[in-house]
């Protein structure tokens, strides 16, 4: 499966980054701004068309939020449970030479609270 998260500024009109988002498309210019319903909280959507199967079922969203980072955002009715992934597009080779090992201590902090709080 191609990347579902992108940061903008690494996005090229050459070709498709991830399946999902359209070749030769703007992305910078096809977000619209909006806020979320009860926290208020800002946003922005992506209002092109995003490529899917014509059988897909499913409803895809691309958001970018006030970080920088964009998200793809599925929606499928038939699930009862909910999940996320994240691609930070970093690993162990961009450990500091005095921190060896922090990426991986990184990802263990991200599952021990994945974990607590599925226990909770």
């Amino acid at each position: 499966m191609g990347r579902t998260f992108e940061l903008l500024n690494e996005q090229t009109a050459q070709s498709s980054v991830s399946k999902f988002l359209p070749p030769l498309a703007d992305f910078r210019a096809g977000f619209v701004k909006r806020t979320t319903t009860e926290s208020r909280l800002p946003y922005a959507e992506f209002v092109g068309d995003l490529n899917k199967s014509e059988s897909d079922a499913r409803e895809y969203r691309l958001i970018r939020l006030p970080n920088g980072l964009v998200a793809m955002v599925i929606h499928d009715a038939v699930e009862s449970k909910a999940c996320a992934a994240l691609d930070v597009n970093v690993g162990s080779l961009a450990d500091p030479p005095a921190l060896q090992g922090l990426a991986h201590f990184c990802e263990h902090l991200l599952f021990l609270v994945s974990l607590a709080e599925a226990w909770s």
